[in-house]
């Protein structure tokens, strides 16, 4: 299945820049995955206590610009070209108020997902709750609309996130299977991730980005069209 030749052409990439990738992971948390963290922090007592948490996304916002940064330097990764940690900050720099904007964009749309579903489920009305999979459904699709988002963004010569997020939504609608396929995957990587603790350090934003990366590359090689280089656009 194209979504298991994703993975592995994800592994491959961590293997072939292994401490590159190591390192890039640590600066991702650094400089804004460590949002992500607590978001992750806030939700978990919420669930256990019926609080909020809804709101958590919100809380990863500010991770905008470490993404594009790390979305930079897996585009090149993924592209056996030469890279360093330079690539990661010419990402973060360059395109930091487009991803923080983006990042809110599609963190935003997710909580307001989330906030339909708990209402729907706490419904008394069986009928009404049926609505709660209309929004577990659209959670889903939200999710998988993610990996492709931030590699659109970096790779498009006159970066617009408008554009970013319809074709990253075209992507993950018009592939639901490989799109599924992926989530479940990304979620077996981020379970292993947490139960081998050191990875959700070191390797884990590395594979989601390159997962990313990756999924891009395959759909623009069976739409037909020439893949690019990892090069930046015109600054300015």
């Amino acid at each position: 299945m194209r979504a298991f030749v994703v993975a592995w052409r994800t592994l491959v990439s961590i293997y072939n820049e292994l401490f590159f990738m190591l390192g890039v992971s640590v600066l991702w948390w650094i400089t804004g995955g460590i949002f992500v963290g607590l978001a992750v922090l806030f939700a978990w007592p919420m669930l256990q206590i019926g609080g909020p948490v809804w709101l958590a996304p919100l809380v990863a916002i500010p991770a905008g610009p470490a993404m594009a940064g790390i979305a930079n330097a897996g585009r090149r990764v993924a592209r056996d070209l030469h890279v360093d940690r330079g690539f990661f900050w010419d990402g973060f720099r360059v395109y930091w108020k487009k991803a923080l904007a983006l990042n809110a964009i599609s963190m935003g749309v997710l909580a307001l997902l989330m906030l339909n579903l708990l209402f729907y489920l706490s419904q008394d009305n069986a009928v009404v709750r049926i609505l709660a999979f209309l929004f577990l459904y659209l959670i889903v699709f939200w999710l998988s609309v993610q990996f492709y988002i931030f590699p659109i963004l970096v790779g498009m010569k006159e970066p617009s996130l408008f554009p970013a997020v319809r074709m990253a939504a075209a992507m993950a609608f018009g592939n639901p299977l490989f799109s599924l396929v992926l989530l479940v995957i990304a979620a077996a990587l981020t379970f292993l991730s947490v139960v081998l603790a050191i990875l959700i350090i070191f390797a884990w934003p590395a594979l989601m980005a390159l997962l990313g990366e990756h999924s891009l590359i395959l759909m623009l090689q069976r739409a037909g069209i020439k893949i690019e280089d990892g090069s930046m656009p015109p600054k300015g």
